[in-house]
């Protein structure tokens, strides 16, 4: 009974909804220009959309905008191999956005310089999708999970003259930390939990430089160049359960804890032709995975500076990527101002997990002994390919309409995961979303 105890408490606890705010939209990208041109942004943005692509470019606002949207996506994740599932089951992935972007009212020489905006995403079923399963258990943490959690990003941009424009942002996370006491009370036992959320914050900053040398007869710029750099965004999950005075047992404090959460230290730097009805972009995006510390953590956590012979986690050594990127759209413009967009982009997005994984350790009860077991935390490299399109209703409606579509290619690869076979991963990623935007 008092083993059923502290198993049930650990579950609670395992299942419990954490709010979190790692970042859909460094899978997806933010708003559907972004989404639909490939995860470009960092030198075009003109809406809240650049409170995550870039800041600065929130001085492009000079009316006040509202933007609403619904995305969703659907994974068909595969590893293949002896002792694997072949298909991995994933719950499909459905939220809600919101944008807003408001110029700061100033006049004088300030007018029309500097406005703010803010960018969000939350899921419709949960606040957060944590899991921290057994390393043996095949998943792929890096992908599915991170798409449902809640994303939250604020920004403030400033122009300040020729063509120079800088900003800043932030973005919003909230760590779950617990505790859950198990005790014997009157010969039952019971379970006091205690949980707090956190809130903790990574930075981003970004600029933009209206290129002089080529300019349409208007005198606006039509070469530009963005760039964005963001601090890395952690999403832990720790709860301890005590269960030292459930018996007269001498039990250790258990260690319920993770970081299933995280976006890593980015840099951006793009460039954009906005001319004849067009906008291409091209970019490159710097991610810093190697500070990863991993999904999981010791459930038993022994003394500084002790050597207790526990179970550890394995290491896994991520390693740093650079994702490219490039988006176009073409605009056709319409009576009384209002205009139909077609766009499109492709990106790709390495992946940071290594090809060979380290064995982990498990204890068997049939030999008591701790035996080596395989890590199975697959992820593999995307090939990214979006499309899209909106109308905007100018002088008729205050409103803009936008869709889009993506289509994610799993690289077909293998990873070692001795003692067991390799495993063969392959696999795709559908994502889709509308947006109704709200000139006011």
């Amino acid at each position: 009974m008092r083993v059923s105890g502290v198993c049930a408490a650990a579950v609670v606890v395992l299942v419990w909804p954490s709010a979190a705010s790692a970042s859909p939209e460094d899978i997806y990208g933010y708003g559907p220009r972004s989404a639909a041109m490939g995860g470009t942004g960092a030198a075009w943005s003109s809406g809240a959309d650049a409170a995550y692509t870039n800041p600065a470019l929130l001085s492009r606002v000079h009316g006040n905008e509202l933007l609403v949207g619904f995305t969703g996506a659907a994974f068909d994740l595969h590893a293949d191999g002896p002792g694997l599932p072949g298909r991995i089951s994933e719950a499909p992935a459905k939220g809600y956005a919101v944008g807003v972007a408001v110029p700061v009212p100033f006049g004088g020489v300030l007018a029309d310089r500097i406005a703010v905006g803010l960018a969000g995403y939350t899921p419709s079923d949960v606040l957060s999708r944590v899991r921290i399963l057994f390393p043996e258990a095949p998943e792929y943490p890096l992908l599915a999970d991170r798409s449902q959690v809640l994303a939250v990003r604020l920004g403030a941009g400033a122009d300040l003259g020729y063509g120079l424009r800088v900003g800043a942002g932030v973005g919003v996370l909230a760590e779950l930390l617990g505790q859950i006491d198990v005790a014997t009370v009157a010969g039952s036992v019971t379970s006091h939990v205690d949980t707090q959320l956190i809130a903790t914050y990574a930075p981003t900053f970004g600029m933009a430089w209206d290129l002089p040398w080529d300019r349409a007869p208007d005198g606006a710029a039509r070469w530009r160049m963005g760039a964005t750099w963001r601090g890395a965004l952690e999403g832990p999950f720790t709860v301890t359960v005590d269960a030292s005075k459930l018996s007269s047992l001498s039990l250790p404090l258990f260690n319920i804890a993770g970081v299933p959460q995280y976006d890593p230290e980015q840099a951006v730097l793009e460039v954009a032709r906005e001319a004849d009805g067009w906008t291409l972009a091209l970019g490159v995006a710097w991610k810093r995975w190697s500070n990863y510390p991993g999904v999981f953590e010791p459930t038993i956590l022994c003394p500084a500076g002790q050597d207790c012979n526990l179970l550890a986690p394995p290491h896994i050594a991520f390693s740093d990527t650079l994702v490219p990127r490039a988006g176009a759209e073409r605009t056709f413009a319409l009576a009384r101002r209002a205009s139909v967009h077609v766009r499109g982009g492709a990106s790709y997005e390495p992946t940071p997990v290594p090809s060979s994984l380290p064995s982990s350790l498990a204890y068997s009860a049939a030999s008591g002994t701790d035996v080596p077991v395989p890590t199975r935390f697959f992820d593999a490299s995307r090939y990214v390919f979006s499309v899209g399109g909106g109308v905007d209703f100018g002088d008729l409606l205050p409103f803009t309409v936008d869709v889009y579509a993506q289509y994610h290619v799993l690289a077909a690869s293998t990873v070692a995961t001795p003692p067991s076979p390799s495993a063969n991963l392959y696999g795709s990623v559908l994502a889709g979303g509308t947006y109704l935007g709200v000139r006011f």
